[in-house]
């Protein structure tokens, strides 16, 4: 998975941020990241949320990358840290563009493992509200943040499948909980969530001490 791979980097990165944007947002005051060129989702992040600017600008020029036989060396992606206003903490936003730069996926990290999640002050923490209703702007324009929490609750959990992956054995062996589920409709996108757990100890992870976890969610 994509994540996997970047978080180990992205997600550690050290930014200098410029001062967070003034005034309220709302969902219907922009056009969201899904459907829309680079430039309209960059913009319309920047009017929500706090970005680092200079690593923005490194990661958008970098887009149309050619080696010198002039073939494409990216991927289509577009890497964006930010801060919200209302919460501190990192934000990892991978755009992944087609033609015309515009944005066919969007992934965001979560603050919190969302498999465990049951009360509205959890699901508040993860960031999942936050995040989602900027990704989709005036698409859902009328998003409510229970009415969020409960198809979270509803219909995603209901289709998590989990694989736990043993990597090493022994006493220090190490030890992976994949929960992924994808393609559950929702305000006419695709809504998919990945959450990853490791450890090392024993391979059941009731006996895990201090585990790591990362969550994220994808939608196109």
């Amino acid at each position: 998975m994509r994540w996997l791979r970047l978080c180990g980097v992205a997600c550690v990165l050290v930014a200098c941020f410029r001062p967070g944007p003034a005034g309220a947002v709302e969902p219907a005051d922009g056009p969201g990241c899904l459907g829309v060129t680079v430039a309209e989702c960059v913009g319309w992040l920047r009017a929500t949320m706090t970005l680092d600017e200079g690593f923005l600008a490194d990661a958008m020029a970098r887009r149309h990358e050619v080696d010198v036989n002039g073939r494409p060396l990216g991927s289509g992606l577009v890497v964006v840290n930010g801060k919200l206003p209302e919460r501190p903490g990192q934000f990892v936003i991978l755009l992944h563009l087609g033609l015309g730069d515009i944005v066919k996926r969007v992934e965001s990290n979560l603050t919190t493992r969302l498999t465990d999640a049951r009360t509205e002050a959890a699901y508040d923490q993860s960031g999942l509200y936050q995040i989602v209703w900027r990704l989709l702007g005036r698409r859902c324009a009328g998003i409510v943040k229970l009415d969020l929490y409960r198809f979270f609750e509803n219909s995603v959990k209901p289709r998590i499948r989990q694989e736990q992956q043993d990597l090493s054995k022994g006493l220090w062996g190490m030890h992976r909980l994949v929960s992924h589920a994808s393609g559950v409709p929702y305000c006419g996108v695709r809504f998919g969530y990945t959450g990853l757990t490791e450890w090392r100890g024993s391979a059941d992870i009731r006996s895990a001490r201090n585990p790591k976890e990362f969550s994220s969610i994808q939608l196109e």
